[in-house]
């Protein structure tokens, strides 16, 4: 009767979960778009965390960390020193993260449950957080990002990754669009000012924010 009722617990906090997060689904089926090998080549992911300028032994979250796709080559640029923690609101995503992370022997990322208002970091002493095609799934972006800059240390950073306006899979919907000025807005609110502007893809921006 204990399993069934933690079970059904659970089941209930992965709905509520997906509810509160804008084109959210569960966790087996974002892992078959997340990982499809034409997507995962059109990403550039060693240069997007070279944009990030980390170095070894830094503290790392990864907001929205989906299967573990930029979690594993970050942790292994921050080496066994550094720590990645790989956030999810659906534990669903957890399973796929350890995997790649012990496939790739690195026992430096953490598998942390956030909510759609907080990443619940176990620390406050972030050097980057990223979000790397995740922030336009986050309802309330301008809360979220202040709630994070608390995690981040006195010169902990912001990175994101995410479509131009009017550009990517979700051009038609409006609630899935996050533009460079409505994000720079929201990072001022929360006490940040851009530093980095890395030109990588024809659609997308990558963006780096530091404290004022």
């Amino acid at each position: 009767m204990r399993r069934l009722t933690v079970a059904i617990a659970l089941a209930l906090a992965a709905s509520a979960s997906l509810a509160a997060q804008l084109g959210g689904r569960p966790a087996e089926e974002w892992i078959k778009t997340l990982d499809g090998t034409t997507r995962v080549s059109s990403l550039k992911i060693d240069e997007v965390v070279a944009a990030m300028k980390l170095q070894p032994g830094q503290t790392v979250a990864d907001i929205g960390a989906g299967s573990g796709l930029l979690s594993v080559p970050v942790a292994k640029t921050v080496g066994p020193k550094g720590r990645v923690y790989s956030v999810e609101i659906d534990a669903g995503f957890f399973p796929a993260i350890q995997k790649r992370a012990a496939d790739n022997g690195l026992a430096n990322i953490q598998t942390v449950l956030g909510t759609f208002t907080d990443p619940k970091l176990p620390v406050a002493r972030i050097d980057l957080a990223f979000f790397h095609d995740v922030l336009h799934h986050i309802q309330d972006r301008g809360p979220y990002l202040k709630t994070l800059s608390k995690y981040l240390s006195r010169t902990g950073r912001i990175f994101v990754v995410d479509f131009e306006g009017g550009q990517g899979p979700h051009a038609q919907q409006a609630d899935l669009q996050v533009s460079r000025e409505q994000l720079t807005g929201w990072m001022t609110e929360a006490g940040f000012v851009q530093t980095a502007d890395a030109k990588l893809f024809r659609d997308k921006y990558v963006l780096t924010f530091s404290r004022k």
